[in-house]
């Protein structure tokens, strides 16, 4: 019985101790399983957390790229096509004088904006042209008090404005430029032209006439039916002279343009006389002539493109030029031209609504890859357009043609060449009359391309 009461003791201690062990096994357990639990649940609190944070990332992402896509279709200088600078808005961006004491406001208003400016007693008002205005003010001193509002059809549109301004001041290795009125700047070396200062005399005239003669005497001993062809291109002065500043006065007779144009023709040339063409096309659209650049627009050119190759499919029938609907003109605000520089602005801050003409149809690649800008961006022409070069359509129907130039021919380089069997350029500015490149070229056409400003080069060379 002892025996048995000792056995069942130890057996009751056994059990004891296996029921402790699988207690405290059985924490552990419990605390493994809450310890992952509690790993799990702080691993997945931190998911979320960083799930929230890209969330919020990728919110203020969208919200920064809405707010970009508002800034470009709401801003000028993006802006593809027409808009405007805010209704009623109005600033400045540049002032400079142009010739002292008057000086020149250049800056941004509103679509269809007439600008006026006061400065003491006087004002002047100026219209705008795609929300961008120029106002020529006189200044008594180094600078002035202006007071600045505009209005769109009649009316004001925001507050005035008033500024005391200190124009800069150019330097005087620049060209002086006239600012015109309705935002048209011209170089203030047009003006000699313009007035009837510069008249060649009798002899001069005389000399060119004969020079003419011999030279169309030249060009048919080797090509019989050959024409020596002149387009003079009149200056935005003399296309414009209700925007030239009113204190100086249009010749009332025959200017320099006018007696060349005249003894070019006694001398048998052709002459492509642009004033009447211009005069019929002033007021178009698209503009003759650049608002800050000294030259003509693609579109100028093209009216006399036009002018031109109806005289030369004359004998070439399939050199007809190209309607306007055959090209792409595609406008944008760029950065503007030569008189921004001479002004001392910023070309690429002061912009300008332009038409740039690409060709719809493929063209020569000899051709289409000469640059005639240096990007679409900017109205600069390229220094290729510089030198001597011969391009063409080498189509076997079409003419040849020798070409003497100034930097008038950027705007017709590629149209004329793609109208041509071939078009040796001769190097810009140069007009030099070879007879021995004349022999061996035997061009059917000599063309001059020669601004109004520039007539001296053949009036003298």
């Amino acid at each position: 019985m002892k025996r048995i009461l000792i056995l069942l003791t130890a057996l009751l201690m056994v059990l004891t101790v296996f029921l402790a062990s699988c207690k405290d096994e059985g924490t552990s357990l419990s605390e493994a399983e809450g310890s992952e639990s509690t790993e799990s649940s702080k691993a997945e609190s931190v998911s979320k957390e960083e799930s929230k944070k890209e969330e919020s990332k990728e919110e203020s992402k969208k919200e920064e790229s809405e707010k970009e896509e508002s800034s470009e279709a709401e801003g000028f200088e993006t802006a593809k096509l027409p808009t405007e600078y805010k209704e009623g808005g109005m600033n400045i961006e540049a002032a400079s004088f142009s010739e002292k004491p008057y000086f020149v406001i250049v800056g941004r208003c509103s679509e269809g904006a007439t600008v006026t400016a006061e400065v003491g007693s006087d004002s002047v008002s100026s219209k705008s042209y795609k929300g961008w205005y120029s106002v020529r003010v006189k200044a008594s001193g180094s600078s002035a008090n202006v007071r600045l509002t505009q209005s769109v059809d009649g009316k004001q549109v925001g507050d005035a404005l008033e500024y005391k301004i200190k124009p800069k001041t150019p330097g005087a290795d620049m060209w002086p430029v006239v600012a015109g009125g309705d935002f048209q700047f011209m170089f203030q070396k047009m003006l000699p032209d313009f007035k009837g200062e510069n008249l060649p005399n009798s002899l001069s005239l005389n000399n060119l006439k004969v020079r003419t003669q011999n030279k169309l005497k030249a060009l048919r001993e080797v090509k019989p039916e050959g024409d020596i062809i002149y387009i003079l291109v009149p200056s935005a002065m003399s296309v414009y002279p209700e925007l030239v500043p009113p204190q100086y006065k249009q010749a009332s007779g025959s200017t320099k343009y006018d007696l060349i144009v005249e003894k070019l023709k006694e001398g048998g040339a052709t002459v492509i006389d642009l004033k009447s063409a211009f005069a019929e096309h002033k007021n178009d659209e698209m503009p003759l002539y650049y608002k800050l650049d000294s030259h003509w627009s693609d579109y100028g050119a093209f009216i006399a493109y036009t002018e031109l190759f109806n005289h030369i499919s004359k004998n070439f029938p399939d050199a007809s030029p190209r309607g306007i609907d055959e090209f792409d003109w595609n406008p944008a605000y760029r950065n503007s031209g030569d008189m921004t520089y001479y002004l001392a602005m910023s070309q690429s801050q002061i912009k300008e609504y332009t038409y740039y003409r690409t060709f719809k149809d493929s063209i020569n690649p000899s051709i289409k890859s000469v640059p005639r800008y240096v990007s679409e961006n900017k109205l600069t022409y390229h220094d290729m357009m510089t030198y001597e070069n011969t391009v063409g359509s080498y189509k076997s129907n079409l003419p040849t043609c020798l070409v003497m130039r100034d930097s008038y021919s950027t705007q017709m380089y590629d149209i004329i060449a793609e109208r041509t069997y071939s078009t040796h350029y001769m190097g810009m500015w140069g007009y030099g009359w070879n007879v021995g490149q004349i022999q061996s070229e035997a061009p059917d056409y000599v063309i001059y391309i020669v601004a109004e400003w520039n007539l001296d080069s053949i009036l003298y060379g």
